[in-house]
């Protein structure tokens, strides 16, 4: 590339800030949605609080394996 990037993958820093952002954000959407989904249902068949905690235990366990992936790729040798 011309623009003076030294990335192994050929992205500017800009598009690798823009790709991390973007995996934090999906890690937080995983953590956040699946206990209001079980809010609202919950809600909805009056079973509180079974599936709010239904739904933070497996947004936080989805969200521990992505985080746990996300490190690994961090922390892997540039080639």
């Amino acid at each position: 590339m011309t623009n003076g990037d030294d990335s192994p993958n050929g992205r500017s820093p800009q598009a690798r800030g823009y790709v991390i952002a973007s995996r934090v954000t999906s890690i937080g959407m995983q953590m956040a949605v699946p206990p209001a989904i079980g809010w609202w249902i919950d809600g909805q068949l009056n079973t509180a609080p079974w599936l709010l905690i239904l739904g933070a235990v497996f947004g936080f366990t989805v969200s521990l394996f992505e985080l746990v992936k996300f490190a690994k790729e961090s922390a892997a040798p540039k080639r």
